[in-house]
């Protein structure tokens, strides 16, 4: 399928917020779904697949009547959310000896297994959204003592949402990657100045402020005839004494 096409640094072969991301892809589904969800994390789209039995809900890359992928890139990524259920994927590949090896990853067994043709993986997801980087090369190397040639088939079984899967020449890191390889979207300037538009200013709220009564003001003649009538009382009082 890609083998006539340039793979320079980076080939998607699915991404969830693509038109016809399911261009390259066969879907098979029996007690379960696959379909495009928006997720609440990432709040972009996603492609869900789930299902009662692993086995029978999977995606397969190339479809038919196609017989290879033909990637030569040797590192493969996948930006998947784990859903606390099985999940696993397996991988053909193509080796110097012109034989066909399967790695097989999955969360659901803790032993690694090797045999003729195929490899049994551990996979350890982490609890949410993560990035799953697979050394190919490395893998064929260590598990049967080959060359990584090529990548032939690829399939993903449920229980999983998927972001992208891309193939790449070697790892980059997250500012290197193009934004629509990326888990999350990188915010654009202007819209940063929005968003701090939008942030208020806290409120402070109100004290109450102490006032001071001016006193109310007195007639001079009211005074005078105030101060008369005390010193009247005053007489009085002490002739009585007297």
């Amino acid at each position: 399928m890609f083998r006539n096409a340039f793979q320079h640094r980076f080939v998607t072969v699915f991404s969830s917020g693509g038109s016809k991301s399911l261009a390259i892809w066969d879907v098979h589904t029996k007690n379960g779904h696959a379909r495009r969800v928006t997720d609440e994390h990432t709040r972009s789209l996603a492609f869900e697949l789930t299902g009662v039995n692993v086995a029978t809900t999977f995606m397969v890359a190339p479809c038919a009547p196609c017989p290879s992928l033909s990637i030569k890139l040797p590192f493969l990524v996948m930006l998947v959310k784990n859903m606390k259920k099985f999940f696993s994927f397996e991988i053909q590949i193509l080796d110097d000896r012109q034989s066909l090896r399967r790695l097989r990853f999955s969360n659901y067994q803790s032993v690694t297994r090797v045999n003729n043709f195929s490899t049994f993986l551990p996979l350890s997801l982490s609890p949410s959204w993560g990035q799953i980087q697979i050394n190919l090369a490395d893998f064929t190397r260590k598990a049967y003592g080959t060359n990584y040639v090529e990548t032939v088939r690829l399939q993903i079984h449920a229980n999983v949402r998927i972001k992208c899967i891309y193939f790449c020449d070697q790892l980059y890191t997250n500012d290197e990657t193009p934004p629509e390889l990326r888990l999350f979207q990188p915010i654009r300037p202007n819209r940063i100045m929005e968003l701090k538009k939008q942030q208020k200013p806290p409120k402070i709220p109100h004290e109450p402020i102490e006032t001071v009564r001016p006193p109310t003001p007195v007639d001079s003649a009211d005074v005078t005839n105030l101060l008369e009538n005390e010193l009247a009382t005053a007489q009085c009082a002490a002739g009585t004494e007297v």
